[in-house]
């Protein structure tokens, strides 16, 4: 006679602690992901992303670009709340100083600006083929003081928050400090990453761009199977947008302004 085999439990303590187990693996496995494309930057290289806003400075009274850096030169939109779209002009509420730039103003250049009450939350320039300067710090004002926000190798977007200091008062105005980015060195770099989803998965097929910001020349990448790329033949020290897309996906800080001195690894882009 043929007897069933009883089926085997196991105990109660033991399959709570396994399943506590999983959920710290896979929490693990999430985080990695996350800040995964943070990791491999080579030393001497520079990136300036979209990842978070430069902390505050405070500073006091109705600063200028002038009273920061004398050399620098300054386009202020000089009223409540900027909210849209201005050419790189002086005009109706704006302001211009080339400082010693020798930077004239660029009408077919563009301030794209959103802000609402004490907050500014993103600012960019436009369209990347008219770029010929960088911005390299920008003053929020409002009320008796201001916020100052630092880009030391030069930018052309962020994403905020960013407000007048202590978020007290609605923005007065706001102005943009300014320089001339050099020309790139004749050497050849590579640029190379990973596009990837949150859970750690390869993107296969992703267009990788990088966008010349002083020639417009656009140079293209596909990932392979796994999600990795490499951007090659492009110039030591040119500054360069470097973008992401694909057919199903989007991805978390999309636009990253990157100026490689040698060839910059980890520069990955992750889906949501």
């Amino acid at each position: 006679m043929l007897t069933t085999p009883k089926k085997r439990h196991l105990p109660t303590a033991f399959t709570s602690a396994f399943a506590v187990l999983a959920m710290v693996f896979s929490m693990t496995v999430g985080i990695t992901a996350q800040f995964k494309q943070t990791e491999s930057i080579s030393k001497g290289q520079r990136i300036e992303g979209n990842e978070l806003a430069p902390a505050p400075i405070p500073l006091d009274g109705n600063p200028s670009c002038a009273s920061i850096n004398p050399a620098w030169g300054e386009y202020k939109l000089d009223f409540s709340s900027p909210n849209g779209t201005f050419p790189f002009t002086a005009g109706s509420g704006r302001t211009y100083s080339a400082g010693s730039t020798g930077l004239a103003q660029n009408p077919n250049l563009f301030m794209n600006v959103s802000s609402s009450g004490a907050t500014m939350s993103q600012w960019s320039l436009s369209p990347v083929n008219q770029i010929d300067r960088l911005i390299t710090y920008v003053i929020v004002k409002g009320g008796p003081s201001a916020n100052g926000y630092s880009y030391p190798t030069g930018s052309i977007g962020d994403t905020g928050p960013f407000t007048t200091q202590g978020a007290r008062f609605g923005i007065s105005h706001i102005s943009f400090c300014f320089d001339a980015f050099s020309g790139p060195s004749s050497a050849p770099v590579t640029v190379s990453g990973r596009v990837l989803t949150y859970d750690g998965n390869g993107i296969a097929y992703a267009r990788v761009e990088a966008i010349d910001l002083s020639s417009g020349n656009v140079t293209v990448a596909m990932t392979n199977q796994f999600g990795y790329y490499a951007i090659r033949n492009l110039e030591a020290e040119a500054i360069y947008m470097v973008t992401a897309n694909h057919k199903r996906y989007t991805f978390i800080n999309n636009q990253r302004t990157i100026t490689p001195s040698e060839d910059l690894v980890g520069v990955d882009f992750v889906a949501p």
